[in-house]
């Protein structure tokens, strides 16, 4: 089997099994990562904003509201946990940046423990300059260009990172991974390709050039550390919701808007010890899902 037709597959931490993910628009990805023709034109959408920010519109629209049933039913999106009923939702990204009860989504409350920041299928690497399997074998993730040069780079060289990819059936509110004084966002990079696996396997500075906003933190210790917040295509913004200064572990940073969208959590080097699992499933290029507020890490 070609690699252009291979499914995607995922290690659930939850249920504990190797699954095959639900692709939302598949065969639109498939068409706009590995056909040449396709290429061409992703290439021309994703240097201009308009498409992204008129589908945005469109999913704002109150018309948009007939979308909602179906995607709960064909994604199996659990209405139980919503704060709000679906009947409530004014439009589809009302319905996509929906809230959820606290306790679908208890925080850890272990001190020394550093939680997932959002939804989503995870890789996480004690050594960013080290690895080399992050969604296809060879590809290294280039930290200076990520961060937009910016002086806080030489803190991280070296540091621990996870990737966590939100799919379109994912919970689209993200969260603070540990406690700090956070710093305002500041945004870098204009394109807004796919981050799916099916874009990034082809192509890993795709997450280099998105457009993303970097919220430093310092952590209790005075040490450095990064939220990077990653639009995708369809995803032009996100919506901060929290002020600058101290935040607490798990207290909710924001919000995106439809689309595949990312976060990374990049921490110092040797800061935490990552959860064995989740480090060898990464090491196999192979993500694991899991949800916000549960482990992934410890300091050291």
């Amino acid at each position: 089997m070609s690699e252009a037709i291979q499914k995607v597959k995922f290690y659930n931490r939850l249920s504990g099994k190797l699954e095959e993910e639900n692709i939302y628009g598949e065969a639109s990805l498939r068409w706009a990562y590995y056909n040449s023709i396709g290429i061409f034109v992703t290439k021309l959408i994703v240097k201009n904003p308009i498409l992204s920010r008129f589908y945005g519109w469109l999913m704002s629209r109150s018309s948009s509201r007939k979308k909602i049933g179906p995607f709960i039913e064909q994604y199996r999106v659990n209405p139980d946990e919503f704060l709000e009923s679906p009947e409530s939702f004014r439009h589809f990204n009302d319905f996509f940046y929906r809230e959820l009860k606290p306790e679908s989504r208890p925080i850890d409350e272990g001190e020394e423990v550093i939680v997932f920041p959002a939804d989503g299928r995870h890789l996480a690497f004690p050594n960013i300059q080290k690895a080399d399997t992050i969604y296809a074998k060879g590809q290294v993730f280039n930290l200076e260009q990520f961060l937009g040069e910016m002086s806080l780079v030489h803190g991280l060289e070296g540091g621990t990172v996870l990737i966590s990819r939100l799919c379109p059936v994912d919970y689209h509110r993200f969260h603070a991974p540990f406690s700090g004084t956070a710093m305002t966002p500041q945004m870098v990079g204009k394109s807004l390709y796919s981050v799916s696996p099916l874009a990034l396997s082809q192509k890993l500075e795709y997450l280099t050039e998105n457009r993303r906003w970097i919220i430093p933190f310092k952590l209790k210790d005075g040490k450095i550390a990064v939220v990077v917040v990653i639009g995708a295509t369809f995803v032009g913004s996100a919506e901060f919701t929290f002020e600058p200064g101290f935040v607490e572990k798990g207290q909710e940073l924001g919000y995106f808007l439809f689309g595949g969208s990312c976060v990374a959590t990049i921490l110092p080097p040797g800061y935490v010890e990552l959860d064995e699992s989740l480090a060898s499933q990464s090491q196999e290029g192979v993500e694991s899902y899991d949800q916000m507020g549960r482990p992934f890490a410890v300091c050291r």
